[in-house]
């Protein structure tokens, strides 16, 4: 993540609540030989899932499934849930296959009951009752707070989480998804745990991220990544200049870590998020950036406003304002450098320019 989660983050209550009723049923089934009621809590929650007939089904295809595994595969289920309920320690140390005790029919099985959890079960009407009236919708306008963690991704600071619109009360504004930071493909246990759900823009979560596994790469190598709650790469990050001399220079993002985990933090959130390709991308003309930034009419006002530019911004703005922490970083660099090979060449395009417009408005 660009950013950390803010301390006052709102945790979901449905999340915490489809969680503990998961671990329970877990629980239940070591020491069951049938699927009935008692599986479940005696709860609201407990009683939606047995009421609700899809849920119903998807929790009896994981009984038959993993009943017929035998015990061992139970125990290990239920132990294997309740030793990582708290994901900070988890990124500190993943268990990265925790689930290949199972068979291929008893993992099936966990995948598409966890996901309906969080597609469809979490939808309805006695959960989020029982969770004190407060559905997807308006624990994510709660999140985006202003006071909190604000309308802009978490995970790039380049795009909103959603647009607001005026004249719509909040139960009807857009949302963004929500991310599992632990795929729920890879991790399922973790489909419906409170602290694995993120809303992030769609470009990370659609484009980039999709169904990625943050603690392995494409070639199945070990790797970590940042526990969203309490650790950030923004302090990590520098914007480098090559061939400032040349027509047009160019811009790399570059990792100024610590240690090698931070490292391996940053470079995993790099290929999940795609974040060098997408910065060097907005970046790729410099000459471009001064024109649509900062519209200078000089190259003394292009060092001014460069200058103002690169002063600190609010962690309000942040929140607030797309690519506000990558121009900012961009500008404050082009503050410290000698920018007389590249005004050179803008004072020289910005004339043809004029003399262009000139001849076009008064023809010889």
């Amino acid at each position: 993540m660009l950013f950390r989660l803010a301390p006052n983050t709102p945790s979901f209550e449905v999340f915490r609540l489809l969680n503990e009723e998961l671990l329970y049923f877990f629980e239940q089934i070591v020491n069951s030989d049938t699927f009935s009621r008692v599986l479940f809590t005696q709860e609201a929650v407990g009683q939606a899932c047995w009421d609700n007939k899809p849920t119903r089904d998807k929790f009896k295809g994981l009984w038959d499934s993993i009943n017929a595994a035998g015990l061992r595969t139970k125990q290990q289920l239920l132990n294997t849930m309740q030793s990582n309920q708290n994901l900070q320690v988890f990124f500190g140390t993943p268990q990265r296959d925790l689930l290949n005790f199972m068979n291929e029919h008893c993992r099936e099985a966990l995948k598409l009951l966890c996901t309906h959890l969080y597609c469809s079960t979490k939808d309805l009407a006695p959960i989020i009752t029982a969770a004190g009236g407060v559905d997807i919708k308006a624990h994510f306008n709660a999140y985006r707070a202003q006071t909190v963690n604000g309308n802009i991704c978490k995970a790039c600071g380049m795009e909103k989480l959603a647009p607001f619109r005026a004249n719509t009360p909040d139960k009807d504004q857009w949302r963004a998804d929500y991310d599992h930071q632990l795929c729920k493909s890879k991790y399922p246990i973790f489909a419906v745990h409170p602290d694995n759900l993120i809303p992030l823009c769609d470009v990370c979560n659609q484009d980039a991220k999709k169904a990625k596994d943050l603690f392995r790469d494409e070639d199945k190598k070990a790797r970590l990544a940042f526990y969203p709650f309490n650790e950030e790469a923004k302090d990590y990050i520098n914007i480098g200049f090559e061939q400032l001399h040349d027509p047009e220079p160019i811009i790399k993002v570059k990792w100024n870590a610590p240690d090698g985990t931070i490292l391996d933090k940053l470079n995993t959130w790099d290929e999940v998020y795609e974040i060098r390709n997408r910065v060097e991308g907005q970046f790729r003309s410099l000459e471009a950036i001064i024109e649509d930034e900062l519209n200078p009419n000089s190259l003394a006002d292009v060092r001014r406003k460069i200058a103002g530019k690169a002063r600190p911004l609010s962690p309000n703005t942040l929140k607030r304002k797309e690519w506000a922490y990558w121009y900012h970083k961009l500008f404050s660099e082009l503050n410290l450098i000698d920018l007389a090979p590249f005004a050179a060449k803008w004072e020289f395009i910005q004339q043809q320019a004029t003399d262009g417009g000139d001849y076009i408005l008064n023809p010889p």
